[in-house]
């Protein structure tokens, strides 16, 4: 079952205006491929689910941000949406560092049901 839109402007909510944009900006330029990712489930307990990855460092792309204040902004967004194993897994979007473990891209997931929704919200 996928998402709604309303579903992902309430998951989204928490966010203010210009993290949203990010996180668009994110979805938008950053669309890298499938995998498998930790998310939260219902009850709090990790599981691993199938997601859809975006390289984080592609939303400068977009040309609405650039340097430090991305970094920032990105960690006010993890805070918000992934509360868990040091703010890097949540229930719909999680996170890594360093994906390729060679400090090359970071990566944002979003979990299979929801990525296809948040790609249709990221391009109003």
């Amino acid at each position: 079952m996928n998402a709604t839109i309303q579903q992902v402007e309430e998951i989204v909510s928490v966010l203010t205006a210009e993290q949203q944009q990010l996180l668009k900006d994110t979805i938008r330029y950053g669309s890298w491929g499938d995998a498998d990712y930790e998310f939260l489930t219902e009850n709090g307990e990790i599981e691993t689910v199938p997601m859809f990855g975006y390289c984080t460092n592609d939303a400068k792309l977009a040309g609405n941000f650039s340097g430090r204040k991305v970094s920032a902004m990105f960690r006010s967004i993890y805070k918000k949406l992934c509360p868990e194993h040091y703010n890097q897994i949540g229930r719909f979007i999680s996170h890594c560092n360093d994906w390729w473990g060679d400090g090359s891209g970071d990566m944002l997931f979003i979990r299979t049901g929801y990525y296809q929704t948040f790609e249709e919200w990221a391009r109003k």
